[in-house]
């Protein structure tokens, strides 16, 4: 355990030397991710506490993307979030819902919830699913993430979920948006080869 934390800590001093490298380009740079068990302020908190000087506005969530859809389709939506990512919906009406929202949240995924959303869902409500991870990793071992709910839920109402987060084209393009330039224009740099070449060129 001690060799692994080593190796964590020499990876996490590269990323930071890079990062401030990085930050001596003349480049726009937005850090894009996944996550959505907590808010984007609770994110930025945290990587500036490991030494990234990063503001709010250089992160797109796909909470961020999620919210923006909520929007523009103007719906109430019922909210499958921990509490600790409800900040980035602040403002957000969800009395009387008209739409599903479905992230990373194991406090929320228990029969009765489920089951009105699938209510919702046969009345004919929308189902946005940040992403569908199939599972992620705890300290204790693998757990299920919301791809199987989100899948669940579509089985059974013949509806099909719009997903809004990676690897989906349209979350990268909303990112990029906000950068002010075109797809073709920019470079995305990543940990894992969530994306083929095709699924870039689609992208641009």
């Amino acid at each position: 355990m001690a060799k692994r934390g080593k190796h964590q800590a020499y990876q996490a001093c590269k990323c930071i030397v890079f990062y401030h490298r990085l930050r001596q380009c003349p480049l726009k740079v937005k850090f894009v991710t996944n996550t959505t068990k907590e808010s984007k302020q609770m994110l930025v908190d945290r990587l500036q506490k490991l030494g990234f000087d990063i503001q709010p506005e250089e992160v797109f969530t796909s909470l961020t993307a999620a919210r923006n859809l909520v929007e523009d389709l103007k719906v109430r939506p019922m909210l499958f979030l921990q509490d600790s990512a409800l900040p980035d919906f602040e403002g957000i009406d969800t009395t009387n819902p008209n739409a599903v929202v479905i992230g990373l949240a194991p406090d929320k995924f228990n029969y009765r919830p489920l089951n009105y959303a699938f209510r919702l869902l046969l009345e004919g409500a929308p189902l946005i699913a940040i992403h569908k991870a199939r599972y992620y990793k705890k300290s204790d071992g693998l757990s299920l993430g919301p791809g199987p709910f989100v899948t669940g839920l579509e089985y059974a109402t013949d509806v099909t979920a719009t997903v809004v987060g990676k690897p989906e084209t349209t979350f990268f393009r909303e990112a990029v948006k906000t950068l002010g330039c075109a797809p073709e224009d920019a470079l995305m740099i990543g940990d894992v080869s969530m994306l083929t070449s095709s699924d870039c060129n689609k992208v641009n």
